[in-house]
């Protein structure tokens, strides 16, 4: 049996389903809603029973009692379901930064939206949601962007536009020393590109960007159970990760 076609049809039932939605939508690129909707109910098939995926807002405590900080609205939110929540409706959650084990920025096309701008969004709410966590749950946060389409034509030999979009976007959080443990790590620019930052010990060595034709939407969910589970997904790393990813790489 074929695992790599496995991963594959993640790909094809995404972009099916959303091909199904336009049909009978006009403006899918003006509804994040829908885009979200789908990746979500994707995502969720794979996620151990005490994760779940919502939509919503992280809240932080302040120093004075009866006063606290609310997130930017964040597309999906990936929380262990252990811990309390503060309010939900439906898909839609308000829980505490300590729950918080992962989020993704949903785009219908990234390159038209700009890397730049949607990187440093997602760099920004990363640092709220992991500097308003409890020193008990200092963990690592997952921060990926999907994109449905764009950048199609983005040539690993030649990434420099992608390259000082990514660094840019570290600006208004390049001084917070806990910025490798927040920042955007994982970025699907199409079906096809793949962004990861492997936390290196130094900030400006960057990520790998890869060519991984038809993976690069199961990878970043790969990527994602890897974040939760590690221990599972590396024993079982060769179902979870088909293909060698250093065939088509390149530093940025």
């Amino acid at each position: 049996m074929n695992t790599i076609d496995f991963h594959k049809t993640t790909t094809k039932e995404l972009l099916a389903i959303k091909d199904r939605v336009r049909l009978l939508i006009n403006h899918w690129g003006e509804d994040g809603r829908y885009q979200e909707a789908v990746l979500k109910s994707v995502i969720s098939r794979f996620l151990p029973e005490k994760f779940k995926i919502v939509t919503g807002f992280v809240i932080n405590q302040t120093q004075e009692r009866g006063v606290h900080e609310a997130s930017k609205q964040i597309d999906i939110i990936i929380y262990n379901s252990e811990f309390p929540v503060l309010f939900k409706e439906g898909d839609f959650y308000i829980v505490t930064a300590d729950s918080v084990e992962g989020i993704i920025e949903v785009k219908a096309n990234l390159k038209n939206q700009g890397v730049e701008n949607v990187v440093r969004k997602a760099n920004e709410i990363g640092q709220f949601i992991y500097n308003s966590k409890s020193k008990t749950y200092k963990k690592k946060l997952f921060n990926g962007i999907f994109s449905f389409a764009g950048h199609e034509r983005l040539k690993i030999n030649n990434s420099v536009t992608v390259q000082n979009s990514i660094r840019n976007s570290e600006n208004t959080v390049r001084n917070d020393p806990n910025m490798n443990a927040f920042k955007v790590n994982h970025i699907s620019f199409n079906k096809d590109k793949f962004y990861k930052y492997w936390n290196q010990s130094e900030p400006d060595d960057g990520g790998i960007l890869y060519e991984i034709n038809d993976l690069s939407f199961s990878f970043l969910i790969s990527n994602l159970i890897a974040h939760l589970k590690s221990d599972s997904v590396f024993s079982n790393n060769k179902l979870w990760f088909p293909v060698e990813k250093s065939l088509k790489a390149q530093r940025i």
